[in-house]
């Protein structure tokens, strides 16, 4: 029995398209690098955001800052951004980004008649994260879902500053608190 191993058009073909595909996929497949996004650009987008988990904010945003997320997460931002993967977001992909912090006043928070506020990070025009929190000495922190499990400071750092590393893109402070100078 005589076996030929020689290539012929057909085979070099078929390999050629194969490896083809397998490129156009690696490149045009998403990596899973930057998770869900919602659009943010507008006060429109951001209101309508809010709305779609029943919240009933104040038009104006009652503070707008930019802000760095950490290059690198410490206990309060892995923390904070466990609750932020828990509603299908993810604050890795932009360590070390700028974005806008958006924080509007909720007007229909039950049981609380004052002092709730949402929070919203944008990035590129995206909403890629925030919460819904209170201000009171005992107060509580959220995802945008108002049944979505409470976020939990790590009492290690419930005392440190609340303001940036200096140079390193690290933090020490509340994630929806931090501010460029």
């Amino acid at each position: 029995m005589i076996v030929s191993l020689g290539a012929n058009k057909k085979r070099i073909l078929a390999v050629l398209v194969l490896i083809a595909i397998a490129v156009s996929a690696f490149f045009l497949i998403p990596r899973g690098e930057k998770r869900q996004t919602f659009p943010g650009m507008t006060g429109e987008e951001r209101l309508a955001f809010l709305t779609s988990f029943g919240w009933e904010a104040e038009a104006e945003p009652q503070d707008v800052r930019e802000v760095v997320i950490p290059a690198k997460f410490n206990d309060v931002y892995a923390a904070y951004n466990t609750m932020q993967q828990a509603q299908g977001f993810d604050l890795l992909p932009y360590a070390g980004e700028k974005c806008t912090q958006y924080r509007y006043r909720i007007t229909n928070y039950p049981n609380t008649p004052d002092g709730v506020f949402a929070t919203l990070l944008v990035f590129e025009g995206n909403i890629i994260g925030g919460d819904v929190a209170s201000g009171a000495e005992d107060g509580f922190m959220h995802g945008f879902a108002a049944d979505s499990a409470r976020y939990e400071m790590p009492k290690s750092v419930i005392k440190e500053s609340a303001s940036p590393a200096p140079n390193t893109g690290e933090s020490t402070q509340n994630p929806t608190e931090s501010e460029t100078t």
